[in-house]
């Protein structure tokens, strides 16, 4: 008899646990769905709210003062941090983003 959570097989009908992981953390693959990117945005309006999604073509890989190095992303990136570029200082378009599709 297998066992199911939520519609899910998680353990099959020879007993076997099956592996279920996914979403944020399930892959160290770089930029792989589920893996997190500290990236510097290139939004035209220039604010990202937390929780909003972006085009991988509009982030960067960068440091912590705004110092890109590396190639684009593809994919949906969501917002896990806040992000404004007003004053044109790009450490203030940089923050965390974890991929979603």
């Amino acid at each position: 008899m297998a066992i199911k959570v939520n519609g899910t097989t998680v353990i099959d009908d020879s007993r076997n646990l099956v592996n279920i992981a996914s979403g944020a953390g399930s892959s160290t693959t770089l930029y792989d769905v589920g893996t997190y990117l500290f990236a510097r945005h290139g939004v035209a309006d220039g604010e990202l709210e937390r929780g909003e999604t972006t085009a991988g073509s509009n982030l960067a890989p960068s440091s912590a003062d705004g110092i890109t190095r590396g190639t684009r992303p593809s994919g949906t990136w969501r917002t896990m941090g806040f992000s404004d570029h007003k004053s044109g200082d790009s450490r203030q378009r940089t923050t965390l983003f974890v991929r979603i599709s």
